[in-house]
């Protein structure tokens, strides 16, 4: 079952026990916004959604840091908290997300980082396997100190009129490599943006006629 946060009270109460604001993520959002909102069409065509990521990663860890810790491990970019036992994560959702009535998943399929990380959250929370491309397991309790962290997943997703998102907890992953299963689910107040995103283009500089009057020379 998964434990959704939807009302202001509980939500600001989950994020507490986190040590977390909502106020602080709705802003790191807010920057991954105005990253993607900023390209042009003369950036590359991946260009605008991996400034928005980078955005928010820098935005969340200029948040938390120097109380948390910043980690690159497998280029699997995340912080984590003082005691090791919390890590965050950015990545962009599916339309569901944000959304209390809908069930989301990554808009993307996700690598092994990923996988491990939700393995362990798994094994934490003493279930069993539910990747669909593996059999069904009760594996032991994890030694290492890394896999005994729970990592959660800042879930983003763009729409037309605003940027809806949540601070969720993954559990499960199916055959297609998108992460679809959460213990807990914080949704987070939407973020109202123009209704359509603006394409940006550099001002042309506003020049005067000049005439240039030319005389044959005698």
């Amino acid at each position: 079952m998964t434990q959704i946060y939807a009302d202001a009270g509980d939500i600001d109460g989950r994020l507490t026990q986190l040590g977390l604001e909502e106020s602080k993520l709705a802003e790191i959002v807010r920057r991954g916004y105005l990253a993607f909102a900023s390209c042009t069409p003369n950036d590359p065509p991946l260009y605008p959604g991996f400034s928005a990521w980078a955005a928010m990663v820098r935005g969340l860890r200029e948040y938390l840091l120097p109380e948390w810790e910043r980690c690159d491990e497998n280029n699997y970019s995340l912080v984590i908290n003082p005691t090791g036992t919390m890590a965050i994560v950015v990545a962009t959702g599916d339309d569901a997300t944000g959304r209390p009535d809908a069930a989301p998943t990554t808009k993307s399929s996700k690598g092994p980082s990923t996988i491990e990380a939700v393995t362990s959250n798994q094994m934490q929370l003493e279930l069993p396997y539910v990747f669909d491309s593996v059999p069904a397991s009760s594996p032991a309790r994890p030694e290492n100190t890394d896999e005994q962290r729970m990592t959660w997943i800042l879930l983003v997703h763009r729409a037309r009129g605003e940027v809806r998102c949540e601070l969720s907890l993954p559990t499960s992953m199916g055959s297609d490599g998108r992460v679809d299963g959460w213990r807990e689910r914080i949704i987070l107040k939407a973020i109202p943006t123009d209704s359509e995103i603006v394409e940006i283009t550099p001002p042309q500089p506003s020049l005067p006629d000049i005439s240039v009057d030319v005389k044959r020379r005698a």
